[in-house]
């Protein structure tokens, strides 16, 4: 299959440079860098192999899925699976017809049962994802101990960069998951309906793969914040540069403001180096070599209508219906009594039941963050509005509106990331009525 050529997204990094000069504050900058080094070394040793190896591995493969346009699809839908841009609403079909895992399935179901397995207890096995996991626990420890309205501009930053390294690891862990719950559910019911791992392989992989879309587009909203981060540090470097010169400023004041600086540029490139590692993993997903440089589209904004329509108890006898782990439950109790059938049964419902209904007050719980964040991001609007008016009228300096404008941009990140947060949640809750449902036990598998 051939695509054509696009320029990327540009890189950059969403850890922003402390502009006091205090010097305790530096030791806090060092701590939370030190922290998200860490996070994106385990989101690298857990991405896929991104090299000429892997890119030999799949190319031949990749050209022999789907070279003629499949029945039942239209041809404009044909030529946009063709084109160079990965958008959302494509992430279906171009698992269907262009992922690896997934054609594998349909072509050599039976040789693959050993291999799937194998490939499962590795996964599940793995040092890289146990450490990931670890990684998760203490940044949420991190987390937990800051004050996310503290009035330190420099608190600020840090619980921005590691709130926003926790959805990247965190989007990662899940898409890594659903992969081995695909592996794992492809072996064991290999010996059955077909029709039914097929289906369940391409919901699961889907899945993985808008989580993974989710979680880029994530962080690439933290761009604009990251390089205004950047360039109030280098300004801030300047001044005290200045200062330093006519007497204002101590050495100490200097050093700490070059340190501000390389820890902004050392979080851009880590940024950068994480925005890549999502990019190849859903350019493998969906059937581009790891190197290509399709154009990624946006998240789309959240279905509040939707949110409106959802009843979770006209809904849950859907989800128990749809549910493929209950399926394999039911096929597992073949040849027991009854009564055991009837309590296992009525335990899992009761399971399936509860989780539609935690994943329902999920969905309310982001909606009203989203909410509270469209609140912030007006009123932010009208601070921008003015700061830009008093710049330009000479009423205030440039380095004051640097730091006004990196707060509009702390707003717009935050609202960015609320609405994508909700469109994942209501996703998820509608993956549930579909029979696809992650809850904590598949998370730990």
């Amino acid at each position: 299959m051939k695509r054509r050529a696009r320029k990327a997204y540009p890189a950059g990094a969403a850890r922003a440079a402390k502009i006091e000069s205090a010097a305790g504050a530096v030791g806090a900058a060092r701590t939370a860098r030190a922290a998200c080094a860490a996070v994106l070394a385990a989101v690298l040793a857990l991405s896929p192999a991104a090299g000429p190896a892997a890119s030999e591995s799949l190319s031949g493969c990749l050209t022999a899925y789907a070279i003629t346009r499949p029945a039942g699809l239209d041809d404009l839908t044909w030529l946009k699976l063709q084109d160079n841009v990965m958008e959302y609403e494509e992430l279906e079909n171009l698992v269907r017809y262009y992922n690896p895992s997934y054609q594998q399935v349909l072509e050599s179901i039976m040789p693959m049962i050993d291999a799937s397995r194998q490939t499962a207890s590795q996964m599940k096995s793995s040092e890289e994802l146990k450490t990931m996991k670890d990684q998760m626990k203490e940044i949420k420890k991190t987390l937990d101990q800051m004050d996310p309205n503290s009035q330190s501009l420099e608190e600020q930053l840090l619980y921005q960069q590691l709130s926003g390294m926790y959805g990247i690891l965190q989007a990662s862990v899940q898409g890594t998951e659903q992969g081995i719950k695909a592996i794992r559910k492809t072996a064991n019911t290999l010996d059955g309906d077909t029709r039914a791992v097929r289906e369940q392989t391409l919901k699961s992989l889907t899945f993985g793969a808008q989580q993974m879309f989710i979680g880029y587009n994530q962080a690439l909203a933290s761009l604009d914040l990251c390089s205004a981060a950047v360039e109030l540090a280098q300004a801030a470097a300047n001044s005290a540069q200045v200062r330093y010169g006519i007497g204002m400023a101590t050495e100490e004041d200097v050093l700490s403001a070059q340190q501000s600086l390389l820890t902004a540029l050392s979080q851009q490139q880590s940024l950068n180096d994480t925005l890549t590692t999502l990019r190849q993993n859903l350019c493998l997903m969906t059937g581009w070599t790891y190197n290509a440089d399709p154009v990624i589209g946006t998240v789309p904004a959240p279905d509040l209508a939707r949110i409106d329509s959802m009843n979770p108890e006209s809904d849950i006898p859907a989800a128990i219906a749809a549910s493929y782990s209950l399926d394999t439950l039911k096929d597992s109790l073949t040849g027991k009594t009854a009564v055991r059938k009837n309590r296992t049964l009525g335990e899992a419902e009761e399971t399936i039941k509860i989780q539609v209904n935690t994943l329902y007050q999920t969905v309310l719980a982001d909606k009203a963050s989203y909410d509270a964040a469209q609140t912030a991001l007006a009123a932010a609007n009208i601070a921008k509005e003015s700061a830009d008016r008093q710049y330009s009228l000479g009423a205030i300096g440039r380095l004051q509106y640097l730091q006004l404008q990196l707060s509009y941009l702390q707003q717009k990140m935050a609202a960015d990331a609320a609405a994508m947060t909700l469109t994942q949640s209501i996703l998820t809750y509608e993956w549930a009525l579909d029979g696809i449902i992650l809850n904590e036990q598949q998370q730990e598998a």
